[in-house]
């Protein structure tokens, strides 16, 4: 599609400054669980780290293609998080795709300036997100979906206006990008079905209104598509099934309620950064997405019924879902439709007929969301000076032996020292496997990882460090020495998240040092 060079200069300019911000301490801030749970698993080979993914419930795409990252640009601490980066600026990329080729679609009269300005807000709104951002600067798989979910779109749609007459290159790089979606995350489902619920929908009202010769091949192209999805996806049905079972028996969720919705909602759209969360805020926000979505409803436009349909089915399924089963209303899980509503304000604003107007509404938008980045910006900088799990685990490998074992509170942390670590002999989760319900990291932990406290009376090692957590997940979590250790040292590191101990023990026969106060 033809571009001029300013809007080349504009779109330029805001991928270089969603790189940046996504670039923004980006070591800077530890790894937590979720991040190094992912960072080893990866370090199975392909077909044990297939077997384990069916012990965490998500599907294993992203995994694969960290994989394939780390050994193509190596293992170190800032390997892994560039994939995050890359990916958040895909999305922005793919947004701006989106909307450009969404205009086009139907045939209606339209204004490059309108498309253009609309194309860049929608880029911008997403380039300077929070939410993106800080899932652009973790090794997890929500940046991936939103990258997939806004190619997706944009191919999609391009199919849809370019080669009504049946199936092309377009249709079959779409589905190949939904199936990758499918298999990143569980609610890239949900952004895939509301794809097709569209597309059929479309070419539904395109066949009533002009019945076109070639209606029927563009249904066959759509149906096509769904069930290559369908049946590359289904071999992982099964999985599927015995993750919901897991997560149903095991993982425990809090009831749904109008708080809890609420605060997802404010979280989803970062306004905890700037105000206080609470039901009524998130009411509020309810309020604004049902506005919205009646505003794009009735234009009856093709770009803006795409995008209420994909922007609200997640957020209807999980309500429902939630409402009658067990809770899955989570803002990280919404960030595909998050998306996808910023979208959508951005196509409402570039709508509005009257340039002076238009350019005045967007200025001012974009005003309050770089208000909100910028409240982000700070809380990653007072993040990053602390010095958290990276300085706990600096402090160990610079104290302790090789030969003295460091023993750790929970495999969640367990994970995450590895992570870190120089000295990755002798490091252990205490108690046994059986201990921990699978959310804690069980899927990635080796058996000799864990050490029982009789294993740990048998050590020939005269001293012992344990690795403890204070105000972790709203609690205390330490590891029980069993008697005839003494603490001598203590130190404490402070994460964003909780508060580390470092301990140091010694068997109480050889005690030759007094305690050190803390």
């Amino acid at each position: 599609m033809p571009q001029t060079f300013s809007t080349r200069l504009c779109l330029g300019a805001i991928l270089l400054s969603g790189l940046l911000l996504r670039l923004h301490q980006l070591t800077g801030v530890s790894y937590w669980f979720d991040e190094s749970f992912c960072l080893k698993m990866v370090e199975f080979p392909v077909l044990e780290m297939l077997q384990r993914t069916l012990e965490d419930p998500h599907p294993p795409f992203y995994y694969l293609l960290l994989k394939l990252w780390i050994a193509l640009f190596g293992d170190s601490l800032l390997v892994p998080r560039l994939l995050s980066v890359l990916c958040g600026v895909l999305a922005i990329v793919g947004v701006f795709l989106c909307v450009r080729e969404g205009f086009r679609l139907g045939g209606h009269e339209v204004r490059d300036e309108e498309s253009i300005f609309a194309s860049l807000l929608a880029a911008t709104f997403v380039a300077l997100s929070p939410a993106h951002i800080e899932w652009s600067q973790q090794v997890r798989m929500y940046s991936l979906g939103t990258a997939l979910a806004a190619w997706s779109s944009f191919l999609l749609l391009r199919a849809l206006h370019r080669a009504v007459s049946g199936w092309n290159w377009n249709w079959t790089f779409y589905t190949g990008i939904a199936i990758a979606l499918a298999y990143t995350h569980y609610f890239g489902l949900f952004t895939v079905i509301a794809q097709y619920l569209f597309a059929l929908g479309w070419l539904s009202r395109q066949h009533r209104s002009h019945a076109p010769a070639h209606s029927g091949t563009s249904f066959t192209a759509v149906l096509i598509s769904a069930a290559c999805v369908y049946f590359a996806w289904s071999p992982w049905l099964i999985p599927f099934f015995d993750h919901r079972q897991l997560v149903a028996e095991k993982f425990p969720t809090r009831p749904f309620s109008w708080s809890v919705m609420g605060t997802v909602l404010c979280r989803t759209f970062d306004l905890q950064l700037v105000t206080s969360v609470s039901p009524e805020t998130g009411f509020f926000v309810a309020q604004a997405c049902f506005l919205g979505l009646i505003l794009l409803l009735i234009s009856g436009r093709p770009l803006e019924w795409f995008l209420g349909v994909v922007a609200s089915l997640p957020f209807i399924v999980a309500g429902i879902t939630s409402l009658f089963m067990r809770t899955i209303f989570v803002h990280r899980y919404l960030l595909m439709a998050q998306m996808f509503w910023l979208v959508s304000l951005a196509v409402l604003v570039g709508r509005i007929p009257f340039v002076s107007v238009r350019r005045g509404i967007g200025v001012l938008l974009v005003a309050l969301l770089g208000w909100i980045t910028i409240e982000h910006y700070q809380v990653r900088e007072f993040n990053a000076a602390l010095p958290g799990m990276r300085g706990a685990v600096a402090y160990l490998d610079e104290t302790r032996q090789p030969t003295e074992p460091v023993v750790v509170c929970n495999p969640m942390l367990f994970t995450s020292i590895v992570a870190y670590t120089q000295h990755h002999d002798r490091i252990y989760a205490t108690g046994s496997p059986l201990q921990y319900p699978f959310y804690q990291g069980t899927a990635v932990m080796r058996d000799d990882e864990y050490l029982s406290a009789e294993e740990l009376n048998r050590t020939p090692s005269q001293k012992v460090w344990t690795f403890d957590a204070d105000k972790w997940f709203n609690h205390t979590w330490s590891v029980r020495m069993p008697p005839g250790w003494k603490e001598v040292s203590r130190r404490r590191f402070t994460e964003f998240n909780a508060e580390f101990i470092v301990r140091c023990y010694v068997r109480a026969e050889r005690l030759q040092v007094p305690r050190v106060s803390e």
